[in-house]
């Protein structure tokens, strides 16, 4: 979920400061998780580091073209941004 919301406030978070809003939906998540018992507090606060480092890594590549392994093969993609 953070990996998900990280480029969006990332990109957005200066000219619309209601897109911080959006780092909402990972820690409800997050303690949705803790709460049921389905993961560690360590595991979500780690997995949440993690995706808000992709997220930025992904939203300020230089890069165009994404291309990603996946366990069944590949994905091939093509970023553009409106401004």
């Amino acid at each position: 979920m953070s990996a998900a919301v990280t480029p969006f406030i990332a990109e957005y978070g200066q000219d619309h400061p209601a897109v911080y809003a959006l780092a909402l939906l990972p820690a409800y998540d997050a303690v949705a998780r803790v709460k049921v018992r389905g993961h560690w507090q360590s595991d979500v606060l780690v997995g949440a580091a993690i995706g808000t480092g992709i997220g930025l890594w992904s939203a300020h590549r230089p890069s165009p073209l994404i291309i990603s392994w996946l366990p069944g093969g590949f994905q091939v993609g093509f970023i553009h941004r409106f401004k």
